[in-house]
Formats: C-alpha cells, sequence, structure tokens
C-alpha cells in the first residue's frame, strides 16, 4: 500500500509539472505576439489546447454535459488540456454495463457445455 501511495504521489508531480509547463508555454506563447493580435486561445504544438478568456456558461455546460457530441474528451472551458464530456461518457458506460445483462436485467447463465470445458 505505501508503495502504491508513492507511486501516485510521483505521478501526481509529473501531470502538475507538465500542466505548469504547458500553462507557461502557452502564456509565453500569447506574450511573444504584439498586444493587438493576442487572442489567447489556440493550440500548443498543433496538439494541446489552451484558452484563457473567461468562459461564458453555456461554453462550461458544453464542455462538462454535452450529449449531442460523440467526443467522450473536449476542450478545457479554461486552462490548458481536456476535460471530460460526462454527457457523451453516459451513454458509453450504459452501454458497457447494459452489454453483459439479459433482457430481464439478470446476467446470462453458463450453459453445460461451457462448465465441461
Amino acid at each position: 500500500m505505501n508503495t502504491l501511495r508513492r507511486e501516485m504521489g510521483a505521478l501526481g508531480w509529473i501531470v502538475r509539472t507538465v500542466t505548469f509547463g504547458l500553462v507557461a508555454a502557452a502564456v509565453y506563447k500569447e506574450l511573444q505576439l504584439p498586444a493587438d493580435k493576442r487572442t489567447w486561445h489556440g493550440r500548443l504544438f498543433d496538439f494541446v489546447p489552451y484558452d484563457f478568456r473567461i468562459p461564458t456558461p453555456r461554453k462550461l455546460m458544453n464542455a462538462f454535459w454535452n450529449p449531442d457530441s460523440t467526443n467522450i474528451f473536449s476542450e478545457q472551458p479554461f486552462g490548458v488540456g481536456w476535460t471530460i464530456n460526462v454527457g457523451a461518457l453516459l451513454p458509453t458506460v450504459r452501454g458497457l454495463i447494459g452489454a453483459g445483462e439479459t433482457p430481464t436485467g439478470t446476467k446470462p447463465r453458463r450453459s453445460s457445455r461451457a462448465k465441461a470445458a
């Protein structure tokens, strides 16, 4: 248990360090532009999204709860990286949970042939 705690602590340190580095890189990228060209949103390395504009309530909802989207990961409404779109994730989880059940709601029984094997 102590080893797991230590490993999780190390993983947390790595995640925090990478996140801080990405935020610093995004701010640096914006500050390199002339003041009238700064948008405070874009992509780092053409991959990692960032947005430092104040999010609207609609933007927050679309990031965290958008069942109309098929993307489970959406861009952060404020900051660097991605967030989980719970509205798209729930149907997927329900489908996975429901895949092992019969229509009556019970788990399927193994046949006698499967028991003998």
